[in-house]
């Protein structure tokens, strides 16, 4: 596995946050982020997942650096979650993954605002290495 995360410009590491109804992939997730120097909050739905975007993760001064969700989920899909954020800014970048990853889906999350869009099953190393791409990119625009 590759060098842990460096966020020199914190207190804390880079948080994550997951949104995943597959309890079993949210933890995996969870896992492989959290060896990797991420901060990690998690949640099984949409509604919840935009609840702790607008509240934050654990508090109000905790807020997501990223967000990975499922576009499938109970309450609110992840289409529906990007929708809703479409016009707010500083929103952080939302990674989606989907098992019904048709090419229209995948038009359908970049348009909502989508920063990358991967199609289960994925291999954990190339998320993690994805992840921390995203960050780095989003990290190094907001300094500009």
């Amino acid at each position: 596995m590759s060098q842990p995360v460096v966020n020199n410009n914190r207190q804390r590491p880079p948080s994550v946050l997951i949104a995943e109804d597959d309890q079993a992939l949210r933890e995996l997730l969870s896992f492989a982020l959290h060896r990797a120097g991420f901060s990690v909050a998690c949640c099984n739905n949409g509604l919840r997942l935009l609840e702790m975007l607008e509240q934050g993760i654990d508090d109000a001064s905790t807020a997501a650096d990223l967000v990975i969700t499922d576009l499938r989920m109970p309450a609110l899909t992840g289409l529906e979650v990007l929708e809703a954020l479409f016009d707010r800014p500083n929103r952080p970048p939302i990674i989606c993954m989907t098992a019904f990853g048709d090419a229209e889906t995948h038009r359908t999350a970049i348009r909502f605002g989508a920063t990358h869009t991967i199609d289960k099953p994925f291999d954990i190393d190339e998320m993690i290495e994805l992840v921390r791409a995203v960050y780095k990119y989003n990290n190094n625009r907001t300094k500009e």
